[in-house]
């Protein structure tokens, strides 16, 4: 399973039409959006699509370890000792 993890802040104009892009894929994966305190719409948006929504310190990198936390699939070096 692949792992999508998007960073946000106040992206409820941009994130719809990718999170439609997301669920257009053939591939098994999850979305995890890594909010930085949003207050657009933006939690509410990806909850409705169906993405897993982990709150975040702001800043890219912080939301990006917040989400990585928060999937539910192994790393790819897990997978190929097993």
């Amino acid at each position: 399973m692949i792992s999508v993890i998007i960073p946000t802040l106040n992206e409820a104009e941009a994130l719809p039409s990718l999170l439609r892009a997301l669920a257009r894929q053939g591939e098994a994966h999850e979305v995890i959006v890594a909010d930085g305190g949003s207050d657009d719409g933006t939690v509410s948006l990806a909850r409705t699509a169906g993405a897993r929504v982990v709150a975040a310190p702001c800043g890219r990198g912080a939301q990006l370890a917040a989400g990585a936390d928060g999937t539910s699939g192994q790393p790819i070096e897990a997978q190929l000792t097993t």
